[in-house]
């Protein structure tokens, strides 16, 4: 097909009519693994981790597996990422007076566990990567900084060795928010075994899934003990199980999120397919942006050998060509089939954009005083979250086309992307 035949949207014929797959990552690869694990639990009446008629310890092997797949020494396995972010930031010990340095682009999520620990979100501008901006986050550290939260967005590391020389030369502790990362690598460390503590989310549209489900993970033994303590009832555990109430560096408050038998299991055979999930996302990624080398402009990926491939950023040269971009791509039928999102043009992408959570924006607490009123957070009460406070990252949002990358696309669909991709750009760029 010509490049420089006519687009659809302008009464052309379109590159394709049947839509692309749905984005839902590990999804497309479940099969009777999954329904078998989980009718093994089922089957032994068992769904506790701590006990039952028939203990499986499926939770507790998933954090072994977990953490020898990431690289770290400990694993706990959480109910959610956002549970995993909230027990991350409280066994740090973060609280009001604080502040915690986050990404401007994120999940709301990550400024949701700051926030209900009492401390501050101080936002820092992203650079190319769409990631954290070192030199942005070295201006935005106060006496009051006590941690930094990098978010590996879209499967994509950013320039996370800087992040993390930046806070130790400053004392501060690094949360990795891997949710939408897991399985990337960058030269060889796998997302999560950078910082201090790394999360996950086994959420149904992450690279493995469980439908909900979370794990944090850590190399620092003290760590993994108020993590798991915050996980559970407060206090750590020993090999039996059995509550340990007499240290007092680990008598805390818990939340409950712990994860089921039945999730663990799940996640389990998840877990042995995640290489193939994230290896079949980074080849299709990576074959489109071969192709369009020269064509087009894309995200800045440090290293694109361990991108974890589920989303391709095409920066454009201003909002209106990128939001024609969308229109005409639309229009050929790259499109996601039904129930999914893509393509989306980037500041309309809901609460991954610190300007569209308007409950940050609005500095709203979860009662009826919010963190800014504290006394031990007056320092940062005039701390502004609204557009303009990330002036990069506000403008490669008002540029940027996203595409999510299905684990499942054929050759014949990858084909059909690079074929639009070329027919749309050669019209509207």
């Amino acid at each position: 097909m010509s490049v420089n035949e006519k687009l659809a949207i302008e009464g052309g014929t379109p590159v394709r009519t049947k839509p692309l797959p749905q984005e839902w990552c590990g999804v497309h690869h479940m099969d009777e693994q999954e329904i078998e694990a989980v009718v093994r639990i089922c089957k032994s009446r068992s769904l506790f981790r701590y006990y039952g008629l028939d203990p499986q310890k499926e939770v507790a092997t998933l954090e072994k597996e977990f953490a020898a797949s990431v690289g770290t020494q400990y694993a706990v396995a959480i109910n959610s990422g956002t549970a995993a972010l909230q027990v991350a930031v409280c066994a740090l010990g973060i609280g009001p007076g604080d502040e915690v340095l986050i990404p401007g682009y994120f999940w709301v999520a990550t400024a949701g566990a700051v926030l209900r620990s009492g401390a501050i979100p101080v936002l820092v501008d992203c650079d190319n990567t769409f990631s954290m901006d070192p030199l942005a986050a070295a201006r935005k550290i106060t006496p009051r900084t006590k941690a930094i939260l990098v978010v590996h967005m879209g499967g994509v590391i950013g320039h996370i060795t800087e992040i993390v020389a930046l806070a130790r030369r400053h004392n501060l502790q690094v949360i990795e928010d891997c949710a939408q990362a897991n399985g990337a690598t960058q030269h060889g460390v796998k997302a999560g075994a950078f910082g201090d503590i790394g999360i996950f989310s086994f959420q149904t549209n992450k690279h493995m899934t469980s439908g909900e489900g979370g794990m944090l993970v850590t190399n620092d033994p003290h760590l993994h003990r108020r993590a798991f303590a915050v996980h559970d009832l407060g206090f750590p555990r020993n090999e039996a199980g059995r509550l340990i109430f007499d240290d007092p560096s680990v008598q805390l408050w818990g939340i409950g999120c712990r994860m089921s038998e039945l999730t663990a299991a799940f996640a389990r055979v998840q877990l042995g397919k995640l290489d193939r999930i994230t290896g079949a996302m980074r080849s299709a990624k990576n074959r489109i942006k071969k192709a369009l080398e020269g064509v087009l402009t894309f995200r800045e990926v440090p290293d694109p050998e361990g991108d974890g491939g589920s989303f391709l950023l095409t920066m454009l040269p201003t909002r209106e060509k990128s939001l024609r971009f969308v229109e005409a791509l639309r229009g050929e039928g790259i499109v996601a089939d039904r129930g999914g999102f893509y393509p989306i043009h980037m500041d309309q992408w809901g609460l991954h954009i610190y300007y569209n959570a308007t409950n940050l924006v609005n500095k709203r607490g979860i009662s009826a005083i919010s963190p800014w009123q504290l006394a031990e957070n007056r320092a940062s009460a005039d701390i502004s979250y609204a557009k303009g406070t990330c002036p990069h990252l506000d403008d490669l949002l008002s540029r940027t086309v996203l595409l999510c990358i299905a684990s499942n696309l054929t050759d014949d669909d990858v084909a059909d992307i690079i074929t639009a991709y070329r027919k749309v750009a050669a019209a509207v760029c």
